[in-house]
């Protein structure tokens, strides 16, 4: 990445510094004085329209084949959201930073819940895409998605997100099974001196400091706390919903480099927050009367995670890393969960008669909750250990040097749930030229059971008996049998450069599912024992299949050393059909909670006058299943960089809309539009 900052620069630098300085000349005198009063700030991470689009084709990704190649090599959908273009859109969140991906299903469900998944299935339990942050999996072993409200990674301490659509099970394990989300943060060598920075606005407000420092060349360290408000949105009869929350968060990271070679990484984050109570309209499981009220949430967790890299004298390379991880939700009326997580991973790769990089390992994670169950919502029993063991086993063979390669690989698990479980992949890379790159796949991935699937035990009050008084209950229940969702993945891609100021990523796949989750009737049950009720109870099954086609089309345009565009499309067509022994009517109704179509173009400028302008537009395709309508989002981000220490920006959301929603669930509530100012200050 350093040498590519160095070619950046030196491509990009003389027009930038005699712009920028033209920039300074014109700042009104105030601002001018007060700017030239405060010490430069510390060399910022490599802007975006300072690579070219051939050097960015270049960066390295690692979430593919979890070692280090270009990305224009890898063989996989795979994109990367650099840290410039968070910075640049203005994004305050993670699952907000992922609407510049494409291929990607993001739906704000209110002020604090997110829908987000890959090439389908999305809904307030998505369960099919993995989320890691710096190697540790943010999925909940609970219901096996990711709780996005306590995601709150510091973003200016982003490098680079990897996000793959696409199945990413050989390397990564169960749950990888439509998409992989990699977030990686900046090294604390690369994030010296202090930085604070405020926001506020109509609907959320944020401040937080950062400090880093150095013990020398080789140890470095930085730690941050950090505040957000958020405001509720919108009821749909109007009025403030009952959605508002905060966060409070505080972190810390060291890095240390030795004479050796060897890199060492330790980090952690603790969190606490709290969010309104909320009515909520529908579950995934079943429909919940209108007007069901979900009680204050409380939000606390904390992680730590160490990572240890050696380069042997042959090349050959080891990695241990190890987390623990502890999470805290307590939803009255609802359930309360507390868990820790343990996990250990190791790996090795070394190269093997000049034609074979091999790459193997192994892990183990144990994870143990204790639930606090209600009358709702029970998971029996109330506390339950589980633990995986997993290894893997990667060959990348090359066929003629680098232009062609073929990667065999395969991951082998045994877990509590569905014990052993295999994932294994093969994948061509193919480079026609420095240009060009095509690449096909083909993969196995399963999701495994969560404890939602297996322990829950769901009370869902309906009505009463027509004419009396006596109450009906639908019931869900989990199965003990509930096996793995299983998909055969096929997909091909090509990846191409027209001169230097065009690129285009394509890809296409087929996905085919097997043993997904169904909502099983069984036989009503009557009591008439004082006091009197009925239940209409229903199992969770196996019993569905589908298949989506669809593809994603990124085109890349430079028209200007200052000016880069982006376009990008993205088409689904998922079909879903219950086995003949299934009478679930609702799950086969999800293909209407994804979109068919996605577009959304995107313009990275440089202004004169030290001045970046953002801009995006997006197109999501109607949800029939949610009755959400299709809609355009326009948002737009300026930044002004008053001097090399000081960045003010006013971001807009929503210009061409006062409202719309985004996901039928979560309350209803409608995301309306909204400007955020904020402030960056590095003495």
């Amino acid at each position: 990445m350093g040498e590519l900052r160095q070619q950046g620069r030196a491509w990009h630098g003389a027009q930038q510094r005699t712009a920028r300085a033209q920039g300074r000349g014109r700042a009104p005198a105030l601002v001018a004085a007060v700017a030239g009063a405060l010490l430069a700030a510390p060399a910022a991470a490599v802007d975006l329209l300072e690579l070219s689009l051939e050097e960015l084709a270049k960066l390295r990704v690692t979430s593919v084949s979890r070692v280090e190649e270009a990305l224009a090599d890898a063989a996989a959908a795979v994109f990367v959201i650099t840290g410039d273009e968070i910075r640049r859109s203005g994004a305050t969140s993670l699952a907000e930073a992922l609407r510049l991906a494409p291929g990607l299903e993001v739906a704000r469900r209110n002020a604090h819940a997110w829908s987000i998944t890959s090439r389908g299935f999305n809904s307030d339990l998505a369960n099919k895409l993995l989320v890691l942050i710096d190697g540790r999996s943010v999925y909940s072993p609970l219901y096996a998605g990711v709780f996005w409200d306590v995601q709150q990674v510091s973003l200016d301490d982003v490098e680079r997100i990897e996000v793959i659509a696409g199945p990413g099970g050989t390397m990564w394990g169960a749950n990888a099974v439509n998409g992989v989300i990699n977030v990686i943060t900046r090294s604390a060598l690369d994030t010296p001196g202090m930085q604070v920075d405020a926001a506020g606005g109509n609907a959320e407000r944020h401040a937080g400091i950062r400090f880093g420092g150095t013990l020398g060349e080789a140890v470095a360290a930085r730690a941050y706390v950090r505040r957000a408000d958020y405001d509720s949105f919108v009821r749909p009869a109007g009025g403030d919903g009952l959605d508002a929350w905060y966060l409070n968060q505080a972190g810390f990271r060291t890095d240390w480099r030795t004479a050796a070679g060897d890199r060492l990484t330790v980090q952690g984050d603790v969190y606490e927050g709290a969010k309104d109570g909320e009515f909520l309209s529908s579950f995934t499981l079943g429909t919940l009367p209108s007007g069901t009220f979900v009680g204050e949430t409380e939000l606390a967790g904390g992680n730590v995670v160490a990572r240890w890299v050696r380069t042997l004298d042959t090349g050959a390379e080891l990695t241990l890393k190890a987390y623990y991880d502890y999470t805290h939700r307590d939803i009255p009326n609802t359930y309360a969960e507390s868990r820790d997580t343990f996990d250990v991973d190791f790996q090795h790769r070394f190269a093997l008669a000049g034609r074979h990089d091999i790459l193997w390992g192994a892990s183990v994670r144990d994870t143990a909750d204790e639930i606090g169950n209600t009358t709702f919502a029970s998971f029996v029993p109330e506390q339950r250990r589980d633990r995986t063991i997993s290894a893997f086993f990667q060959d990348r063979i090359a066929l003629r040097g680098e232009r062609l390669s073929l990667t065999l690989g395969t991951k082998l698990s045994d877990n509590d749930y569905t014990g052993e479980e295999y994932q294994p992949s093969a994948r061509l890379r193919w480079r026609i030229d420095e240009r060009r790159n095509f690449w096909a796949a083909v993969s196995r991935a399963v999701r495994v059971p969560a404890r939602l699937d297996e322990d829950l035990n769901l009370l869902i009050p309906l009505g009463l008996f027509p004419g009396t008084n006596v109450p009906i209950y639908r019931s869900v229940d989990g199965n003990p049998d509930f096996d793995s969702e299983r998909l055969h993945a096929y997909e091909a891609g090509y990846r191409f450069r027209l001169g230097s100021s065009w690129s285009v990523d394509v890809n296409v796949f087929r996905h085919d599912y097997a043993g997904l989750q169904t909502n099983e009737d069984r036989p009503p049950i009557v009591v008439l024992t004082p006091p009197a009720y009925g239940i209409a109870p229903q199992t969770l099954e196996n019993r569905m299949h589908g298949e989506s086609r669809g593809g994603t089309m990124v085109a890349s345009w430079q028209p200007l050393a200052t000016w880069r565009l982006r376009a990008q499309y993205t088409r689904l067509d998922l079909e879903l059909a219950a086995e003949p022994a299934s009478v679930d009517t609702e799950r086969p109704a999800m293909v209407g909670n994804s979109p068919e179509h996605q577009l959304a173009v995107y313009s990275f400028l440089d202004l004169p006058h030290d001045l970046e302008l953002f801009t995006g537009v997006r197109y999501v395709d109607e949800l029939p299943n949610q009755s959400v309508d299709s809609y355009v989002a326009v948002d737009a981000d300026l930044t002004w960089r008053v001097s090399a220490s000081v960045r003010v920006s006013l971001t807009l959301r929503n210009l061409n809309d006062a409202r719309h929603l985004e996901f039928g669930s979560g309350g209803q509530n409608r995301i309306g539009r909204t400007a955020l100012a904020r402030i960056r200050w590095s003495p």
